[in-house]
């Protein structure tokens, strides 16, 4: 399996962990690995074996081609995984906490570069 390949399958399984509102940890302790392990994979610098492909793939319950496909929209750009953690982060604040992090976030963008 070359080095792109890991990736992407890395890069499926964080999308499908991340859609699922999952942490890490939880993924890890359902499938039986380690958490750091776990994150290596999903950035791609670890290979699962195939038996814990198929485990992922049952357990999401999604297919094989979701695993491996490249979505060329989503290698360009992970605006949508970005949202999605957003979203999770900022779904138990208080009003008080999410209007400190709006005033925080128009504060910095004018800052940041593309």
């Amino acid at each position: 399996m070359d080095d792109s390949i890991s990736k992407t399958i890395g890069r499926n399984i964080r999308k499908h962990r991340i859609s699922r509102k999952m942490t890490r940890e939880k993924l890890a302790e359902a499938l039986d690995l380690d958490t750091a392990y776990l994150g290596q994979c999903e950035r791609g610098e670890r290979q699962l074996g195939l038996t814990k492909t198929i485990e992922i793939i049952r357990y999401f319950g999604i297919t094989a081609n979701d695993i491996i496909s490249v979505n060329v929209e989503k290698e360009t750009s992970h605006k949508e995984l970005y949202i999605q953690q957003l979203h999770n982060l900022l779904d138990n604040c208080s009003d008080n906490q999410l209007c400190a992090v709006v005033q925080c976030v128009t504060a910095i963008l004018p800052f940041l570069k593309d």
